[in-house]
């Protein structure tokens, strides 16, 4: 009696799983570019973003030097006149007309050689001296003859030397400010239009790159698609071809079984 073959459910199963790759291949790459492109969008947004943070913070140094600069020229322009800075009572209405003029600037002051506040608008500051990084700043721009700033904890401080008439450096006139990163960060959540344009290229711009990347994908899986068909189709013959097999000698066994009984 020949050996009975059993059907072949595992080569079915495995038919059944072999479908399965395709999808898991197309969600798994879908994914892959769909991060990528995430990863893309955040840093061109982030490089758009710094970009405008780096202008404005540009835009926003040469108005305060202007200013200072105009400060400057007021205030030396009185010392060759032969004013002594110490006692010229002219020089704190020029602070405050400054920064009534602009509304972005915390305190504007007037500071001796050695860094003690002399005029301030903010009169609580008259009489004491620069902060350690604000006066190693102003001594640099002493020496060099220039503009100098310094950054200090939430805020950061612009200032100009203030010569005589004999062009020595007798003290400083400086502008306290608020930091770009603070500014920057208020000005990104506030709804103004330059900001929602951003955004709303950020979102289109995601859009047709995962879009794009769907259609990639699927081309790219194509070839690997439809040769997975042909080999589930392949399978599938296979697996029918060894049913009948199986059928065929399983009724040549019941033929065999029923010659034997009628014999006995």
């Amino acid at each position: 009696m020949p050996t009975l073959s059993s059907p072949s459910a595992p080569q079915a199963a495995g038919t059944a799983v072999a479908a399965r790759p395709t999808l898991a291949a197309l969600w798994e790459l879908a994914g892959l570019w769909l991060l990528i492109v995430l990863a893309g969008i955040a840093l061109i947004t982030s490089l758009l973003l710094d970009v405008r943070a780096q202008e404005e913070a540009q835009i926003e140094r040469s108005r305060l030097s202007l200013t200072l600069v105009e400060l400057q020229e007021a205030i030396e322009g009185d010392l060759g006149l032969g004013f002594d800075l110490p006692d010229h009572r002219g020089v704190q209405p020029r602070l405050e007309r400054a920064l009534a003029s602009d509304t972005q600037l915390y305190a504007i002051d007037v500071v001796d050689r050695a860094g003690i506040a002399l005029f301030s608008t903010d009169q609580g500051a008259i009489g004491e001296a620069l902060q350690p990084r604000a006066a190693r700043a102003a001594e640099a721009g002493a020496r060099q003859d220039r503009i100098w700033s310094a950054a200090l904890p939430g805020e950061a401080i612009m200032g100009l030397p203030l010569h005589n008439a004999f062009g020595e450096v007798v003290g400083h006139i400086s502008a306290t400010y608020a930091t770009q990163p603070v500014r920057f960060r208020l000005a990104v959540w506030q709804p103004d239009g330059q900001t929602l344009t951003l955004g709303a290229i950020a979102v289109l711009v995601l859009a047709i790159a995962g879009l794009l990347g769907w259609l990639a994908t699927l081309w790219a899986l194509q070839p690997q698609s439809a040769r997975l068909r042909i080999e589930c189709q392949r399978s599938q013959t296979r697996a029918l071809g060894r049913s009948a097999q199986v059928r065929q000698r399983m009724d040549e066994c019941l033929v065999r079984l029923d010659e034997s009984e009628r014999s006995e």
